[in-house]
């Protein structure tokens, strides 16, 4: 096993940026998918977001997925209406 060295003058902080082609290459990709996948009769996309998205909550090896979906404001509104549902849900069946 090697060691990786710190080194002050390579250090960075926070985040790395994203280029402008990786973000709508994970857009194209991933709105595509869910928009191919809604086609089928029955199938909704908000349940399907909902589907990758709790995959990928639980993983947490998906950055990138993460980051865009905070940015996309339909598919943060799916994540927030998600998971305030649960949240009441939860209150509800605890406290009644």
């Amino acid at each position: 096993m090697s060691k990786t060295k710190f080194n002050i003058f390579e250090f960075k902080r926070g985040k790395e940026k994203r280029s402008l082609k990786e973000w709508v290459q994970v857009g194209a990709i991933l709105h595509g998918s869910l928009d191919l996948i809604s086609l089928i009769p029955g199938v909704e996309k908000k349940k399907v977001f909902n589907l990758v998205d709790s995959i990928q909550l639980k993983m947490g090896t998906i950055d990138i997925i993460n980051d865009y979906i905070i940015q996309d404001e339909e598919l943060l509104s799916y994540r927030i209406d998600r998971v305030v549902t649960k949240a009441i849900s939860e209150y509800e069946k605890d406290n009644v």
